[in-house]
Order: C-alpha cells, then sequence, then structure tokens
C-alpha cells in the first residue's frame, strides 16, 4: 500500500491494530522525538495491566499530545485507538481507559479549531519539505527552523482534520454505551466533531439525540455534560434556568446560546454569590468539559460577559475569601486583572477596594516565592505585597 509522504500513514486508511503494525512510526515525531516507543504503549491499553496502561494513558497526553499541542504521530495514533474501541477489553480491569480515549479523540478533532490558523495559511505552511530533515534523523534541525517548525505544526493539523470523518461511527456508537462516563466523554467528542470542518455530523441530527438523552437520564452529571454539550452546539437552555438542581441551573447558564440573557448571568453571578464554597462540590462526577474545578469555569464564564467589575464585586469577594493560592491563574488572578482594568494599581471605586481588600484578608494567598501571582498583580499595576495592598485599601 502506498504512504503518504513524510506522514506515515498507509492509504486508504487502515485503523486499529492493523494500522499499527503498517505505520512506519521512526518517520513520525511526537513531543519528545520518533514515535518509536508509540507502539507498546498502544497494544498496552488493550492488556489489564493497571501500570502499563496508566504509562499509555500518560504517553498520550505527554507525547502524542502535548499541553493541547498535536504532531505528526497524533493522527496516527487517533486511527489505530479508532480500531480499538470496537474491543472490550477497554472496559476490563481495575481502570477501564475507553472515556479517557474518548476524550483524547476529541482533543484531535478539535485541533484544527484550537490551531486558531485557517485552512488557507495551514496547506501553505504545510508545502514546505520535511523529507529531508526526516531523512537526516535531525529533529532539532525541524525546531531551529521556523519554515520547517511551522510545516510541522501544520501538517500535524491537518491531517488531524483527514481522520476527523473516520471518528464518526465509533463516536456515536458510544453514546449508547451502558457506562454514563462513557456517554458523557463521546457526547463531549461528538459535539467537538461536529464543529471540525471534516466533520460528516450533521449538528441537528446529534442535538437531537443529545436532548433525548438529557431528558432520560437520571445521571446529575450526565444531565449537565449533556447540556454543555449542547450549549457549545447554540442550543438554547434558558427552559432549564429553573431547574431544581443547581448544577443543571449553573450548567445551562453557561451555555453560549445564553451569553447576552440577564438571567442566565444573574444564575452565574447568584451562585457565586451565595454558594462560591460548595460550588465543586456539586459536581461530585465532574463532566468532562469541566476537567478542573468546576467554578474556574463559571468565573471565566461571568467575566465575559460582564465588563463592569460593580456588577461582580459581591461573586468577586466571594471567591477571594474561599480560593486557593495555586487557583491564581484560573479566578481570583483574572479577577483582579478585571477589577483593575486601567493597569495603573489605583484604587478608585469601592468594588475595587472591596476585593483587594478581600484579597488582603485572606493570608494564604500572600507568597513571596510564589510567581504565578505577580503576573496578575503586574496586568493591574499593584505590588504582590500584602502590606503594600493592606496599605492601598485603608486609604483609599
Amino acid at each position: 500500500m502506498r504512504r503518504c509522504h513524510s506522514w506515515g500513514i498507509v492509504a486508504p486508511m487502515l485503523i486499529g491494530i492493523p494500522a499499527l503494525d503498517a505505520t512506519d512510526w521512526s518517520r513520525l515525531v511526537h513531543a519528545y522525538g520518533r514515535a518509536t516507543d508509540t507502539p507498546e504503549h498502544l497494544r498496552a491499553l488493550l492488556t489489564e495491566d493497571a501500570r502499563a496502561r496508566g504509562a499509555a494513558m500518560q504517553h498520550l497526553w505527554s507525547a502524542i499530545i502535548h499541553q493541547g499541542t498535536v504532531f505528526p504521530a497524533t493522527a496516527p495514533v487517533a486511527l489505530v485507538i479508532l480500531g480499538l474501541l470496537d474491543d472490550a477489553r477497554l472496559d476490563a480491569g481495575e481502570e477501564p481507559v475507553r472515556a479517557e480515549l474518548l476524550l483524547f479523540l476529541a482533543r484531535v478533532v478539535d485541533a484544527f479549531e484550537r490551531s486558531g490558523a485557517t485552512m488557507e495559511d495551514l496547506e501553505s505552511m504545510a508545502r514546505f519539505d520535511l523529507g529531508p530533515l526526516l531523512d537526516a534523523d535531525d529533529d532539532d534541525a525541524i525546531y531551529e527552523d521556523e519554515d520547517a517548525s511551522n510545516a510541522l505544526h501544520a501538517q500535524s493539523v491537518l491531517a488531524c482534520a483527514r481522520v476527523a470523518p473516520f471518528l464518526t461511527r465509533s463516536l456515536l456508537a458510544n453514546l449508547d454505551h451502558p457506562d454514563a462516563r462513557v456517554r458523557m466523554h463521546a457526547a463531549m467528542a461528538a459535539t467537538a466533531h461536529a464543529a471540525s470542518p471534516a466533520s460528516d455530523v450533521r449538528p441537528d441530527e446529534l442535538v437531537e439525540r443529545l436532548t433525548e438523552m438529557a431528558m432520560r437520564t437520571v445521571d446529575v452529571a450526565e444531565r449537565c455534560s449533556l447540556l454543555l454539550a449542547l450549549g457549545e452546539l447554540n442550543v438554547s437552555l434558558e427552559n432549564l434556568l429553573s431547574d431544581a438542581e443547581p448544577s443543571v441551573r449553573l450548567c445551562a447558564a453557561m451555555a453560549p446560546s445564553l451569553a447576552r440573557s440577564e438571567v442566565a448571568t444573574r444564575e452565574l453571578r447568584t451562585a457565586l454569590e451565595q454558594h462560591a464554597a460548595h460550588i465543586n462540590d456539586w459536581f461530585p462526577v465532574k463532566p468532562p468539559q469541566l476537567p478542573m474545578q468546576p467554578r474556574f469555569t463559571v468565573v471565566q464564564r461571568l467575566l465575559e460577559r460582564v465588563p463592569d467589575f460593580d456588577l461582580v464585586v459581591d461573586a468577586a469577594v466571594a471567591v477571594a475569601r474561599t480560593t486557593k493560592k495555586s487557583w491564581v491563574d484560573f479566578e481570583w488572578g483574572p479577577l483582579l486583572v478585571h477589577a483593575f482594568p486601567s493597569g495603573d494599581g489605583v484604587v478608585r471605586t469601592e468594588a475595587q477596594r472591596r476585593f483587594l481588600a478581600a484579597l488582603v484578608d485572606t493570608s494564604h494567598l500572600w507568597d513571596p516565592r510564589f510567581g504565578n501571582a505577580g503576573g496578575h498583580f503586574r496586568k493591574a499595576g499593584l505590588p504582590y505585597e500584602r502590606e503594600a495592598c493592606a496599605r492601598l485599601v485603608s486609604t483609599a
């Protein structure tokens, strides 16, 4: 069979173990070099060896997709995983891996959107011939040459877009899986797939199916996940803003289609004002769309929707009193920058004074060795020094 130039993918596209065996992994690059170690990890996914499976998943998230970045090895790995999804061994053992693999595929199919580039730009950058550098076995030279590194990235993103249509059947099939966690991940992956320029998923049919699932399920976590997926498909969820379950109301309020809804924004604001300490506890099983602390996403949505800090100060103060130092990049840091948009560190309003006072009162947030906070304070024009900020509060 013919091999596509510099990709290592067999055409026509094989999947599963046949794809693994037919791919020349020595011609593929991942985050740490040539992907010659990847086949062993992929085969380990079908074993019940917890340690080998754990190492395999770590390999996928560190080498094959590294901090959101895809590589030439990413698309071929996706094709192998696609074939493995029909294998019941993924559900065996103490820690089944099917749900995590669906999350991995979701990151593959949304690689194009996350790249922020147009198809034309990617195709233009991808024309650079990486063949000689691959033949020379000099991967450092690829990253040292701007055109070569751009081509590596562009070719990787385009390859992910090309494999996306092959994922449709398996993603949709896993919406019927008996495990709710698998269904949640499949719904998120299918939603990401529907947004791909190469997708053959009909959004209206996917909306109908996810809506039916959300109405049928008695699992609150699954319902929340399905609502987040429907929100990404621009479905209006306004009727759910009065749901008896607070986590359901919150997920409905975060829907992009309700970005201009005063009722939805009030739901976000009220949740933080009255329940900041408990929001994360509302999600004992976190939807895959909220991989970190759910409260982080609530804060992000609120800041996106309300430019006037005076209107969110009560929510901000509640967050400041219940946050952790390590959460600075996700909530209290962005809130600080939002409170001081001019960046000159001058306390002009009562809202600014109240929020800064709440931070000063929360002693564990102040650590001169903690560099992450410094960047947010610099953007706000403030010193990351507790006593200095306390003086600003007292003289405001």
